[in-house]
């Protein structure tokens, strides 16, 4: 019996060792996660009939029976998305246009959007790459001479900026003939002294757009005359007008509605006009005080274009609508803009959804000193758009982290995101960073190193078999000492017996 208690003690000695049963002093106690915390120049008149120098980019516009006729559009490579059933405190606008996005540029947050993602001619608002990357890569002040090849395409009727063969102008000006008159051979210019050559420019063309994460985009000119294979779309022409902007030298030259060019070896001073309706003449019934810009685009096939910007008492709003109709008095493009400003102006406010520092949830923590658990808070106060009469408290707040995590963790560190959404709708996302250092338990580490090595695939095997082996070591001992107590009795059996018979 003693030996069987010592067999049975040593076994539970051997298991515990292989860390089958190893105690878990470096775990902490799991708990549900603590509920995130929720803290409440002159004017010129303009009608809808351009000049020459109009937003078309190859044809001229179309009369009113032909602009109400569906614009031809490539065929989709992505569902549109459905918007998600809401109740009445969300606001719904339905814009009259083929795709329509609007961005609010505070929060990044998307508050209205349809067909957003799919394939659509742009048409001119093409430029505003074409713009971005001349700005990135020449300076203002280089002087370009036109040549024949840069009014390739430029047929009758076509937008155009003026411009002639043997012509010097500087690239700052010929940024504003490319983007207020919108001239082709402007963006032909520009493409060429900036690439080398306009198919190198077209190839620089696609890799920024890849770099912008533009979703559905490619081109194959530079200034957006209709081909079957140059397409883009309102999420991605939003992406590159929001890059585009923050060049101050872009966002004056689209925010002007008419611009005096100096005199040059071919042309006598003169003035450029935009094509941007809601810019151009404080006189007309179209025009928009808060819009600052910045693109129109027109062709037969892709309709009416208009990519905007606009800012009012503290809010500012990206917008592209695509593939509008011609209307009675002004392209429908203006009119949906003009719409989809004032709707998001008179309908969203921004408010706080956490303050910096506040507390938002707690993860449990492995191997901590004196603590099982981190606080996360955001670094900075979260803001969202909501609207009107919506609060904070309306809000669905989703969480990631992980499970949990081990020390040491430095203050500060990235451990989660917060997403804050309203309807299904996401306003705003932040990450969640440690509130205060969690230092490391010597004693809890040296434990948890010992168990994850008895843990190992390769040890587990080892051990497996010395045990195996040092349990048939006691078996075979066990038996053998078995055996040699069963020869002695019999030895001391037969003694007796030899002895009784003396």
């Amino acid at each position: 019996m003693k030996c069987k208690k010592q067999l049975a003690a040593l076994l539970l000695s051997i298991t515990l060792l292989t860390g089958m049963a190893v105690p878990s002093l470096a775990e902490p106690e799991t708990t549900d996660p603590a509920p995130a915390a929720t803290q409440t120049t002159d004017d010129t008149a303009a009608d809808n009939t351009q000049p020459a120098g109009d937003n078309d980019t190859d044809t001229a516009e179309p009369d009113d029976a032909q602009a109400d006729t569906p614009t031809d559009t490539p065929d989709q490579t992505e569902p549109a998305e459905t918007e998600p059933e809401t109740d009445d405190k969300s606001p719904k606008i339905s814009i009259d246009a083929g795709a329509s996005i609007l961005v609010n540029a505070e929060t990044g947050e998307i508050i209205h959007a349809e067909n957003e993602k799919e394939k659509k001619f742009p048409a001119s608002t093409t430029k505003i790459m074409t713009a971005l990357l001349a700005l990135e890569k020449c300076s203002l002040s280089d002087v370009v001479t036109m040549q024949d090849e840069d009014f390739t395409d430029v047929k009758n009727g076509a937008s155009n900026a003026g411009l002639k063969v043997g012509e010097k102008i500087t690239v700052e000006n010929l940024l504003y003939c490319l983007l207020l008159p919108s001239g082709n051979e402007a963006a032909n210019a520009l493409a060429r002294v900036t690439g080398g050559s306009v198919d190198e420019f077209v190839q620089m063309m696609n890799d920024r757009a890849k770099e912008l994460g533009c979703v559905n985009t490619h081109f194959v000119n530079p200034n957006g005359l209709h081909d079957d294979n140059h397409y883009s779309c309102a999420y991605d022409l939003y992406l590159m007008a929001q890059q585009a902007m923050k060049n101050s030298t872009f966002a004056t030259i689209v925010n002007t509605a008419q611009k005096k060019l100096p005199a040059t070896n071919m042309n006598a001073e003169r003035i450029i006009y935009t094509t941007n309706q809601l810019i151009l003449s404080s006189y007309s019934s179209i025009y928009y005080d808060n819009c600052y810009g910045i693109k129109t685009g027109h062709t037969s096939q892709s309709g009416y274009c208009l990519v905007s910007y606009a800012k009012q008492s503290g809010y500012t709003y990206y917008s592209v609508v695509l593939g509008a109709k011609a209307g009675s008095e002004y392209a429908g493009s203006f009119t949906e803009t003009k719409r989809l400003f004032e709707w998001a102006f008179d309908n969203f406010r921004l408010k706080t959804a956490t303050e910096a520092g506040s507390a938002v949830t707690e993860c449990p923590v492995r191997l901590g000193r004196g603590t099982d658990h981190v606080t996360l808070v955001t670094a900075d106060d979260v803001s969202v758009l909501i609207p009107n009469g919506a609060e904070v408290s309306d809000l669905d707040i989703q969480i990631a982290t992980e499970d949990s995590y081990d020390a040491p963790i430095a203050q500060g560190d990235k451990l989660g995101t917060v997403t804050y959404s309203y309807q299904g709708m996401e306003c705003a996302t932040a990450d969640l960073i440690a509130l205060s250092e969690v230092q490391r338990s010597p004693i809890l580490y040296a434990l948890d190193c010992i168990a994850r090595f008895f843990q190992l695939k390769a040890v587990r095997i080892i051990v497996g078999i010395l045990v195996a082996v040092f349990i048939l070591y006691l078996v075979l001992s066990f038996i053998a000492g078995r055996n040699r107590r069963k020869n002695r009795r019999k030895k001391r059996n037969a003694r007796k017996r030899n002895n009784r018979k003396r």
